[in-house]
């Protein structure tokens, strides 16, 4: 796992519950991303973190951290040290600028850089950003073609412009693309990347689908820019063919593809990367982010075992239609225990701002669950008189 933050970690806690070794990535000093420099101290006491983070170790989780990938290793140097998938969740501009690195061209996935670096540091830091002959960008509006005449004046000779929206709802015309002098360039629209190939550190290919067909076409990119404030999520494994193929000698080129996990369930029909409902910026809470790394977990999982990454078609989504459990009989209604909070003025003292429960509230608290799992967590459109956040049953 690349990235020690939540994302990966979580992938590694249950990479290593289904069965695998896993082994830790970390740029910083340190475990635990946002986790670490993002919550205050009285929301997440460090000793509380640090506690989580050896429970994790325990697991037999390996962590390596001041390990920078591009600068201390690759993640062809990771496949090539037989590691059987790598995955990677480095997040992006946010968690960048969290390390005090705001000012760096990153480029964790080869070839493959974020459409703000290329828009503000393309042109004056050329060198940073290599450009090559074929070039891909996905997404972006207007600020796409902004991109594409920056790579065109960096040397990029054949330039594709990929939308997923169709082209009624195109954020651009034929006509903006003749104003801005880009003559050759390709626009295609209803399309989402669907997989990166390469050798060794250098893209060679994409394969993206048309979103309304489901067809498949591959396209030649050494450079991948992307319209978001995150690097995707990726899963690396060895190509099929370079597995299958006879022994080749150790200097033969390492040939790999990445695929992304699947998606949450209630966006389990979306195709490809950025689809709706995934995250373009930074996770804005660590449970998603948790989820994230359980659902990379499986998907890596069902790779190693040759299985595409996908969901159960029967899982339970948003849509799903559940038995209604709206009211109870026979039970005396009783108040929730309301958790003691510290006042500001006492927070030197103790620590965190909510006390948590005496061993007697926990109690009582918890003899109110009915077990039905279902009366807490949702409000019945009969009545509609019990839900999570009232204060009786």
């Amino acid at each position: 796992m690349v990235g020690g933050g939540v994302e990966g970690l979580a992938a590694a806690f249950f990479s290593a519950r289904l069965g695998h070794a896993s082994t830790v990535f970390e740029a910083t000093p340190h475990l635990g991303g946002l986790l670490r420099s993002a919550i205050a101290a009285e929301r997440l006491p460090q000793e509380i973190l640090e506690w989580d983070l050896d429970g994790i170790v325990a697991m037999g989780v390996e962590a390596q951290t001041g390990q920078a990938l591009g600068r201390d290793f690759t993640i062809a140097s990771l496949l090539q040290a037989d590691f059987a998938a790598v995955f990677v969740a480095v997040g992006g501009w946010d968690s960048r600028c969290a390390r005090g690195a705001a000012a760096e061209v990153e480029s964790p996935i080869p070839g493959t850089f974020l459409l703000l670096d290329l828009l503000k540091f393309g042109a004056a830091r050329p060198a940073e950003i290599a450009c090559q002959s074929e070039v891909v960008i996905s997404g972006g509006g207007q600020l796409a073609l902004n991109a594409a005449k920056i790579c065109k004046d960096l040397g990029a000779q054949e330039i594709t412009i990929l939308f997923r929206e169709s082209w009624q709802n195109s954020p651009i015309a034929e006509a903006d693309v003749a104003k801005m002098g880009l003559s050759g360039v390709k626009v295609v629209h209803n399309a989402a990347v669907n997989r990166m190939v390469g050798e060794d550190d250098r893209l060679t290919e994409l394969e993206y689908v048309e979103t309304d067909t489901g067809q498949k076409t591959t396209v030649a990119a050494q450079t991948f820019i992307i319209a978001a404030g995150r690097f995707p999520e990726l899963i690396f494994v060895k190509s099929k063919s370079a597995e299958t193929e006879a022994e080749e000698p150790a200097s033969a080129s390492l040939r790999w593809e990445a695929v992304p996990p699947y998606k949450q369930p209630a966006f389990k029909h979306e195709i490809g990367m950025f689809a709706a409902g995934e995250v373009l910026a930074d996770y804005g809470a660590a449970i998603k982010a948790i989820g994230a790394g359980r659902r990379a977990a499986a998907s890596i999982h069902q790779i190693m075992n040759g299985i595409a990454p996908s969901l159960t078609e029967h899982v339970i989504t948003p849509h799903s239609i559940l038995q209604n459990v709206d009211h109870v009989e026979d039970v005396a209604a009783s108040r929730r225990q309301i958790m003691p909070l510290c006042s500001r003025k006492d927070l030197s003292v103790c620590g965190e701002i909510e006390k948590g429960f005496t061993a007697d509230m926990a109690q009582t608290e918890a003899a109110r669950c009915l077990q039905c799992g279902l009366i807490c967590y949702e409000r019945s459109e009969v009545g509609a008189t019990v839900h999570r956040d009232d204060a009786t049953l």
